[in-house]
């Protein structure tokens, strides 16, 4: 199978290791915690199912603030199953920045891992009218768990719409939107396709 979009990656790689129960692993409280190639696809398709359902369209933008993590993964794969546009954001970069970005990337949903990284924007975010709703990988009071969206995936599961956004999306759409530390000044975006990637 050819692979000429991002998310190819996830059929090639079942069809070509067989059975694979690591496709991804992180700790959690210590303990190395595995993904299978069919977990990482199912989870991935339920959050393109949920975006789906919030009414994500392709070309929209949807950020995370996250260090490295499974969820991260399944998160990329989804976004660009529906079409969007991934707006991956470092944890480390100042509030100031974390304002500029959110604002100048027009993103519609946030994620972000934790309650470090939340009370970083949190203050911000009411003034932020593109952003729609937040969610996050690790337990937030307030805020909308991942769990959730995979379960209004599971929910609206509709392969055969599914299928359809994923044949329309071309190997030249844009696939993220990375911005530069802003070391030289504000920071700046650039747009990657899948193309680029590949």
């Amino acid at each position: 199978m050819e692979v000429t979009r991002i998310f190819d990656l996830l059929a090639y790689y079942k069809n070509q290791f067989k059975p694979k129960d690591d496709a991804v692993a992180g700790k959690v409280d210590g303990e190395w915690v595995k993904y299978s190639i069919d977990q990482y696809i199912e989870i991935a398709n339920n959050i393109s199912y949920a975006l789906m359902k919030l009414g994500v369209r392709k070309g929209d933008k949807i950020a995370s603030i996250s260090n490295s993590r499974p969820e991260w993964n399944f998160l990329d794969m989804g976004i660009l199953q529906a079409g969007a546009v991934h707006v991956p954001i470092y944890p480390t970069i100042s509030k100031a920045d974390y304002k500029y970005i959110l604002a100048q990337s027009e993103v519609k949903y946030l994620f972000v891992s934790g309650p470090d990284l939340y009370r970083k924007i949190e203050n911000f975010l009411p003034e932020n009218t593109n952003i729609l709703d937040v969610y996050s990988f690790n337990k937030i009071d307030g805020v909308k768990h991942l769990d959730q969206l995979l379960e209004l995936g599971r929910s609206n599961a509709d392969p055969g719409a599914l299928a359809t956004i994923k044949d329309a999306v071309d190997p030249h759409d844009i696939a993220t939107l990375i911005y530069t530390s802003g070391t030289t000044g504000i920071p700046k975006g650039v747009l990657l396709s899948h193309d680029n990637i590949i």
